[in-house]
């Protein structure tokens, strides 16, 4: 693939991350809300009352959440029409975001997950009328550069190496980072730490761009599968994390191990609402 080949494909990806952005009912300008349930009944509704308190178009009381040893069960007020992945609630109790198949609720314009984060378990909540979805222009770039698609060097961890990682919200999970990748930049070597994406590897970094022209918390990347020992970097792919977008988010943070002293002036920058 010729160097404008890899612009124009990198230019395609970027319009595709953009298109999601504007057009899921579930993208991260779309979230309205995150809540901490607490053990007994949560409450939910447009109510100032209510444990939980959804935006003005919700229904007054739509419904209640009971949390009880580890597990969620729902219930939706009487009158109030609530579906659970586009069928009657269920019986049991709720499958989080952790699970292979989560169970999404819906009543009327808002959508609603049980999510784990570390210790505790919460509540999210997307209006797909939300304003910011109707108000996005567009996302911010660098423009692209070709000498930030590097060859780096993959070395796998056997089997893996367990690290502590705080999200935005101050929660601390396990993750298992199944390598690490070295490159050459000025001179010098860089590390990165990477964790498995299925089909290749995904990076959560910072570097000297942070809170200058990029998001603050630091970027994403992901990565095709190493080959022979190898795998391609492209930092013109690097995006913001969600938090960037809303403050419903839960980002995890990059490890203190991928915090690059020098600046990537590639992949994605400050959104117009970063906050």
């Amino acid at each position: 693939m010729a160097t404008d080949e890899h612009e124009l494909a990198v230019l395609k990806w970027r319009e595709e991350r953009m298109e999601r952005l504007r057009t899921n009912e579930r993208s991260w300008l779309g979230l309205a809300g995150l809540f901490w349930l607490k053990d007994g009944d949560n409450s939910f509704g447009s109510d100032p009352a209510c444990s939980f308190v959804l935006p003005a178009s919700a229904p007054n009381r739509a419904g209640v959440f009971h949390f009880e040893k580890g597990a969620v069960t729902v219930t939706a007020e009487s009158g109030v029409e609530m579906t659970c992945n586009g069928d009657s609630l269920p019986s049991r109790a709720l499958l989080d975001d952790q699970q292979e198949h989560p169970d999404f609720l819906r009543v009327g314009s808002f959508i609603l997950v049980v999510l784990i984060r570390g210790e505790s378990m919460l509540v999210r909540v997307w209006d797909v009328n939300h304003p910011a979805r109707a108000e996005f222009q567009g996302l911010n770039f660098y423009p692209y550069k070709p000498e930030y698609r590097v060859v780096a060097k993959y070395e796998g961890y056997a089997p893996f190496k367990l690290v502590s990682q705080k999200d935005i919200i101050g929660e601390v999970s396990d993750f298992k980072m199944i390598g690490y990748v070295t490159f050459q930049w000025d001179g010098r070597q860089q590390r990165l730490d990477v964790e498995d994406a299925g089909d290749g590897l995904f990076v959560a970094f910072r570097d000297a761009t942070n809170s200058k022209k990029t998001y603050p918390g630091g970027r994403y990347m992901l990565t095709g599968k190493p080959e022979n020992g190898q795998v391609l970097i492209d930092f013109n792919k690097a995006y913001n994390m969600p938090c960037a977008y809303t403050l419903y988010a839960t980002c995890t943070l990059p490890p203190m191990e991928n915090r690059l002293s020098i600046p990537i002036e590639a992949g994605e920058q400050i959104y117009k609402d970063d906050h």
